[in-house]
Order: structure tokens, then C-alpha cells, then sequence
């Protein structure tokens, strides 16, 4: 009976602690996507609830190193946006570390005519133990697809060359 009972103690306590685990990845999920689609250059205080201090951010253009630095770096690169929000799939998720798979969708002053470019990348994001504070951020997106493409004269070459490159199947 008593070894019964530490089975059933014992298993409620690892019941408890997925259950715990999940609820946790459910929130980093959420805060995931409402901070990606509320931020704007106006609103950087917003990043208080979701990067540590220390928190490192690599993306295409670069390293950012601190929390008042990543609050520049977004008001900065948000200064022009019109427009923007992105649609996520569903998180893949191995401990603290989560991979956020999206399509940015995007209209900004100076960047393909106003009209919307659409940039797909992926997020990969790691968070404190037992926490909603992410301490490593780095992003993967095609800088050709998000701006290169959209710039008069170097959008033409960048399309020419792609073309050039682009698969052709044999006609066997």
C-alpha cells in the first residue's frame, strides 16, 4: 500500500510539473505573437515584458546587445512602417527554446512603391528558466525577399539574377 501511494505522489508530481511545462510554453507562445504584432516605434516600452536586460539579438543587419539598445534598434527600423503584422505557425519548442515560424507582412514609406511586401523567416527564441523573459533572439529572414528586391534599380538586378539561378527541370 505505501508504495502504492509514493507511485501515485510521485506521479502527480510529474503530472503537475508538464502541466506546468505547457501552461509556460503557452504563454511564451502568446507573448510571442502579441509582442511581433504590436510593436510599433511608438510603443517600445512593451519589450519590458518580454527581453531580459542583457538580452542578445542577432539578425541580418546585425548584433544588438541590451534591452535599451533593442528599444533603439525597433524605433529606429519602425520609424517608417505604415503597416505591419505577421501570421505564425505554430511554435516548435524544445525546452526554453522556441522556434516562431512566420510571414511578416509589411508597408512602409520607401520600400516597394507603399505597397505590402510580404517576408517569410523564422524566430528562434530563448527564454529564462521559468520565465516569459527571452535572453536570445535571433531571426532569420531573406534580406532580398524583406528589401533588396524592393529598391529601385537593385530590386531589377537582384530579380535578373534570380532568374538566371532559378531551377530549370530537364526535359526527360
Amino acid at each position: 500500500m505505501r508504495f502504492i501511494l509514493i507511485f501515485l505522489l510521485s506521479a502527480l508530481t510529474v503530472v503537475g510539473a508538464q502541466d506546468k511545462a505547457v501552461n509556460m510554453n503557452e504563454q511564451r507562445s502568446t507573448i510571442i505573437r502579441e509582442v511581433f504584432n504590436q510593436l510599433r516605434a511608438s510603443n517600445t516600452e512593451i519589450l519590458n515584458n518580454f527581453y531580459a536586460n542583457d538580452i542578445i539579438f542577432i539578425d541580418p543587419l546585425g548584433q544588438i546587445n541590451g534591452l535599451q539598445s533593442m528599444k533603439e534598434y525597433y524605433q529606429a527600423m519602425y520609424k517608417n512602417v505604415e503597416e505591419i503584422r505577421f501570421e505564425f505557425k505554430p511554435d516548435a519548442i524544445n525546452g526554453d527554446r522556441h522556434l516562431a515560424t512566420w510571414v511578416m507582412y509589411l508597408r512602409a514609406k520607401g520600400l516597394n512603391g507603399g505597397e505590402e511586401v510580404a517576408v517569410h523567416g523564422v524566430s528562434e527564441i530563448e527564454f529564462q528558466a521559468d520565465s516569459t523573459l527571452a535572453i536570445y533572439h535571433r531571426d532569420y529572414f531573406d534580406m532580398g525577399e524583406f528589401l533588396y528586391q524592393h529598391v529601385p534599380i537593385l530590386g531589377s538586378i537582384i530579380k535578373l539574377v534570380r532568374k538566371q539561378l532559378e531551377h530549370k527541370p530537364s526535359g526527360n
